[in-house]
């Protein structure tokens, strides 16, 4: 429990959870924030330095999500997102029992639990144990004619102290402005909104350019997305829940020289930092940024079989709507925004699943996608736009591959083993004058191969690369 919530509270909320009859909420207290939203109709106090994510879409319900930048000390992580409160608006309070029912019977392989909880001295019903980034639970209360859906992550499975405190003390309000007033995009519009004219001119050009150096340097590494043979499957445990890169099997660097995140610098080491040169688009680095790194931050886990494994995972910085590419080549499994019953993905706002065999690549937090559920995917092909979708922070483009996953009724997925890179392709990638401290130049490819085609075989945290 962080420090900044007063033990007060705390003791609070344990003594309403075990009570039979609601408790309650204590006043507000010295070092926290009080978050109010008038068209979800909620208030609640929370640690003044926790960060407040509003919905930048209209989904099916509008609210709020909490991260919490001090995650250490929960047992999560930088920036953990901690609790989601939403409006169903179209929701009515009869319909409450038949959704969890239904949740519980979708969900049933990672037997959820269902269990009452106090929510703002209302009694509401929390389903358990679902998949996500974390440990997630969705509860559902009614106040009056209106309707709660709230989120909560957890670092272990259910509810834990701090959840309950802060459902205990969430304070349900009339509200005073309409989801209407709000003017946001519709989620389905949001997830394929074209960037600006003169953006989508930038990304044609810095596509061609793509294709024809991939022409130059021998073609596409595989001429189609065929299906990989994958080895046996590995079941998840800490012995065998992880492994690197096949050998022969294709992983590229995701974005193009659309990326100007780090453009306009010099290609100097000063001794602390690596500095590019002016103007000289495309770059990124591996968990650039103060980017999450294996097993670090974000990235931490890899042997679970109910959630998200994400341990070698990259955050490589990407300037807004700059081109976006799969890591692999296969069949887009998902593309969109989790938008009903599957929130505990809230985070990685509108995303991608590729598929390859047993394998799926994952990339996130785009502004728009340009592919659907279906379609096929090569070397070359445009998946979407970078952003910053899911929560509070930089533009980048989260990505990562995974072997035998598990997917959700609605196609998230979950379990299986996280994969590290060990020979990743790249297009625009060059040899330069000016090395780093580990004696390789700066977005100098590692390996040339017979047809002409780069590839980095060396990752380490804050390598830059281009793309």
């Amino acid at each position: 429990m962080p420090r900044s919530l007063p033990l007060a509270l705390a003791a609070a909320a344990l003594l309403a959870a075990c009570a039979d009859q609601p408790t309650a909420p204590e006043p507000a207290a010295p070092n926290t924030q009080t978050v109010r939203d008038p068209v979800a109709g909620v208030a609640i106090d929370v640690p003044a330095e926790w960060r407040v994510q509003p919905d930048p879409v209209l989904f099916n319900t509008y609210g709020f999500a909490l991260f919490n930048p001090e995650g250490e000390q929960t047992g999560g992580h930088e920036r953990s997102p901690v609790m989601r409160v939403a409006l169903a608006y179209e929701t009515r309070p009869e319909q409450i029992e038949g959704l969890v029912a239904t949740l519980m019977e979708r969900n049933r392989e990672l037997a959820p639990v269902r269990s009452e909880v106090i929510v703002g001295g209302r009694r509401g019903i929390a389903v358990s144990g679902l998949p996500g980034t974390d440990s997630y639970s969705l509860i559902y209360v009614a106040d009056g004619g209106r309707v709660y859906r709230i989120g909560m992550w957890t670092a272990e499975r259910g509810l834990d102290a701090r959840a309950r405190m802060l459902l205990q003390n969430l304070r349900l309000e009339k509200p005073t402005r309409s989801v209407r007033s709000l003017d946001l995009t519709p989620v389905r519009e949001a997830m394929v909104a074209l960037p600006a004219p003169e953006e989508l001119r930038a990304s044609s050009r810095a596509h061609a350019a793509r294709v024809a150096a991939t022409a130059a340097e021998g073609g596409e590494t595989v001429a189609a997305p065929a299906l990989y043979s994958a080895p046996p499957l590995r079941s998840a445990t800490a012995q065998a829940c992880e492994f690197g890169q096949p050998s022969g099997f294709f992983w590229q660097t995701v974005w193009d020289a659309t990326n100007k995140f780090y453009s306009g610098y010099t290609t100097t080491y000063s001794g602390t930092y690596y500095n590019l040169r002016p103007g000289d688009p495309g770059w990124s680095a591996m968990s650039g940024n103060y980017g999450s790194w294996w097993g670090q931050n974000y990235h931490i886990y890899k042997c679970y079989s109910d959630r998200l494994n994400q341990f070698y995972a990259n955050d490589w910085p990407a300037h807004k709507n700059a081109n976006v590419y799969s890591a692999i080549q296969g069949t887009v499994e998902w593309a969109g925004w989790d938008y009903y019953d599957s929130e505990g993905y809230y985070t990685l706002g509108n995303y991608v699943v590729v598929r390859n065999g047993a394998y799926r690549a994952l990339m996130a937090h785009m502004t728009s996608l340009a592919v659907g559920r279906g379609a096929s995917v090569g070397m070359n092909t445009i998946i979407g736009y970078a952003g910053k979708t899911g929560g509070p922070w930089d533009e980048h483009v989260h990505a990562r591959v995974a072997y035998g996953e598990s997917l959700t009724y609605n196609g998230q997925p979950y379990g299986g083993n996280t994969v590290w890179p060990t020979r990743m392709r790249c297009v625009s990638c060059r040899a330069t004058d000016s090395g780093d401290i580990y004696g390789n130049g700066d977005g100098q490819y590692d390996v040339k191969d017979s047809s002409g085609a780069k590839f980095y075989t060396r990752f380490y945290h804050g390598r830059w690369m281009r793309g």
